[in-house]
């Protein structure tokens, strides 16, 4: 008996061979590994976008007109916004800072609002409203985020709003005052909100 020694040239060249012949012949198929793209599924990534409150609008009941406080550039720095009364604002007296959002992505799930108190009595002067709404045509806005927990922390900090909807028009930001005494001051900070990517 005659013991063949192949070389390893001519191995790779037959196993070449033999599986031109499988694909050829349909037996062996190579398929692209799968993944969410090729499933047709998306992914959801977090996002978050965040915005300057200079610019915010001062509003009272009746707009910007019946407004009992202001808003304007604090120093410093200059980029934050300092609201100022003129005259001592209750609850019921409905004074509200708007600011405009834009938002291009889908769900919200998070609004973070910074913010800082300068009073010399705490828990007289605070935020007592954090609000998000939503407005298509000029004549009406939905009400899409309400929370009435009032922040009074007298140092700088952020507190965040968890939020579930899906926006389909203009987004604001409407943060409800309350000054215990007129040379108490709110300043505001960053506001972000946090959401999916459709």
């Amino acid at each position: 008996m005659k013991l063949m020694v192949r070389s390893p040239r001519t191995v790779l060249a037959a196993l070449a061979t033999g599986l031109a012949g499988l694909l050829a012949g349909g037996l062996l198929a190579i398929a692209p590994s799968a993944n969410a793209e090729d499933s047709g599924s998306v992914q959801a990534v977090a996002v978050q976008a965040r915005y300057n409150p200079i610019g915010a609008t001062a509003t009272g009941p009746s707009g910007p007109a019946s407004a009992k406080f202001t808003a304007g550039p604090h120093c410093c720095p200059s980029n934050a916004l300092v609201l100022t009364p003129k005259q001592v604002i209750g609850e019921a007296d409905l004074q509200w800072l708007d600011l405009g959002l834009n938002w291009d992505n889908a769900g919200i799930t998070s609004v973070d609002v910074c913010y800082a108190i300068s009073t010399s009595v705490v828990g007289t002067t605070y935020i007592s409203q954090t609000r998000v709404s939503e407005m298509t045509t000029p004549n009406s806005a939905v009400v899409r985020l309400d929370d009435g927990t009032n922040r009074t922390t007298p140092t700088a900090n952020c507190y965040t709003v968890p939020a579930s909807f899906t926006p389909s028009g203009a987004l604001s930001l409407s943060l409800k005052v309350v000054f215990g005494n007129v040379n108490d001051r709110i300043t505001i900070g960053m506001v972000k909100v946090g959401g999916v990517s459709p």
